[in-house]
């Protein structure tokens, strides 16, 4: 695991001690085990009350966020929560539809050649058969050994 979330796991850990009782009993004691055992076991989080962001990394903010969706938030802000994301969700697919649209590509692809008026030209690319193969490692072999 990335030394990051170790230690992020190590400040979250170091939260669920100051956490309030019934905080703490919404989550569930498997989740809290797999932070404690995933934690960075020399890491030394300077934790204090009250909680400021930038005092915290990153990481555990970003988990902080899902254990407070998952865990922590009523039933109507659950509801919420998985509406905001649906829309993120069908907005990121409605942009990654239109950029790689093909209709769009191939409309692009045909006005930039006309535009830039590229030439084309065919490649020849000749299969060889195996007894062809087979000679020309023959040949480059004698080769090597007249040198």
């Amino acid at each position: 695991m990335e030394r990051a979330y170790e230690e992020a796991f190590a400040e979250i850990d170091e939260i669920f001690k100051i956490m309030p009782i019934d905080l703490l009993s919404k989550i569930p004691i498997q989740f809290r085990k797999i932070i404690s055992e995933n934690k960075a076991k020399n890491y030394k989080a300077n934790i204090q009350e009250p909680l400021k962001e930038e005092n915290l990394k990153g990481e555990t903010v970003i988990i902080l966020g899902l254990i407070y969706r998952d865990f922590l938030a009523s039933p109507e802000e659950k509801e919420e929560f998985q509406t905001q994301d649906a829309e993120e969700l069908h907005k990121i697919e409605e942009e990654m539809q239109q950029k790689y649209n093909i209709e769009n590509i191939l409309k692009k692809r045909k006005n930039g050649d006309k535009e830039e008026n590229i030439s084309q030209e065919m490649v020849v690319y000749e299969k060889k058969g195996l007894i062809q193969k087979i000679l020309n490692f023959f040949k480059k072999m004698f080769n090597k050994n007249k040198i």
